[in-house]
């Protein structure tokens, strides 16, 4: 009886630490029941529960942010979100990673991991107990008979990659229908017949829905606050300080992959850089450094190939040589 009683209880104490909960729609959470909204996370989402506290339900909010906005120590947080506008959480610490939610400029977290430029976050927040649903666990696994093994066969190199299963909880359009910026907004564009979409909020007969598709990377911009679309190499020079932290779009010549030398101060020993020409209309060396997310991208572009980036500025002028020193966050051979 003595083994029996000890074996429940190690049972029951261990389901709330494995429990997992899905959010049925967006939802604002806060640093507690009483506190300041801290971020935003998107429905459909699954989370670490804890306890139930005044109708908010507490969630372990763990992913990865881009470490280029980390700043000091916040409350009893050791860091916290820089700058003015929101930061995306993502399941992946790549700009291609799940948006799982955006933190509000000033939350605090603690950094569980730093790979290359992202950063793997945690921190608990309060969410809403009415929008906080139980995730079902996944089914028990069936051996299957052992099965001949068949010769793995490569996919073409132009073979698109494959769509994503449709989240719980999707809507599917059966009609071609107009999208538009809010209930009574502009028009932005059109959702085809059979098009696939996530619901994400609803009001008074409209459905908010987040769309995922491919586009051309060419024909977009950024939406940071901060980018410079006219900035040249030359203002970077005039003002390094000034411009630090600005997002560019340009054309550039990729002259090589390199690994710093403890010579250029302004990079990280042995971090790896784009030597390039730049950007369009301007003979300036640039060096752009290189994520590790980003790396392979950037192996994969041929010496003196024209390619389109886009880059944060880390410093206008660099040491010793006056070079602009960016970091990468995309890049695409012309």
């Amino acid at each position: 009886m003595r083994l029996l009683r000890a074996s429940l209880f190690v049972v029951v104490v261990a389901l709330p630490l494995e429990a997992q909960s899905r959010l049925s729609a967006a939802a604002e959470v806060r640093s507690s029941p009483e506190g300041n909204v801290v971020a935003t996370l998107f429905s459909g989402t699954t989370w670490a529960t804890g306890p139930t506290r005044g109708g908010f339900t507490s969630l372990t909010l763990t992913g990865w942010v881009e470490a280029s906005r980390l700043a000091g120590a916040r409350d009893s947080f050791p860091a916290s979100i820089g700058g003015n506008t929101n930061w995306r959480i993502r399941a992946e610490g790549s700009l291609e990673g799940r948006i799982l939610g955006e933190f509000r400029a000033g939350a605090g977290f603690r950094i569980l991991e730093r790979r290359g430029n992202w950063a793997r976050i945690e921190r608990t927040v309060w969410a809403p107990s009415n929008l906080v649903a139980r995730a079902a666990p996944p089914p028990a696994a069936t051996p299957a008979a052992p099965a001949t093994p068949t010769p793995a066969v490569p996919a073409p190199a132009d073979t698109p990659p494959a769509p994503l299963p449709p989240a719980a909880g999707a809507l599917r359009a059966n009609a071609g229908l107009a999208l538009r910026s809010a209930p009574s907004g502009a028009e932005i564009g059109t959702l085809q017949s059979g098009a696939v979409v996530e619901p994400v909020a609803r009001d008074r007969g409209w459905v908010k829905v987040r769309l995922e598709a491919w586009v051309a990377e060419s024909l977009l911009v950024p939406t940071d606050t901060a980018f410079g679309a006219r900035l040249t190499a030359a203002d970077l020079r005039l003002d390094p300080e000034g411009h630090k932290g600005r997002v560019v779009r340009w054309r550039v010549q990729v002259v090589g992959l390199q690994t710093a030398d403890p010579l250029r101060r302004d990079l990280r020993p042995d971090e790896p850089f784009l030597l390039a020409m730049g950007p369009e209309g301007e003979d300036v060396i640039l060096y752009l450094a290189v994520p590790a997310s980003l790396l392979a991208d950037a192996r994969a572009i041929p010496p003196l190939t024209s390619a389109l980036v886009t880059a944060r500025v880390r410093t206008g002028r660099s040491a010793p040589t006056g070079a602009p020193v960016l970091d990468l966050l995309s890049i695409v051979q012309r």
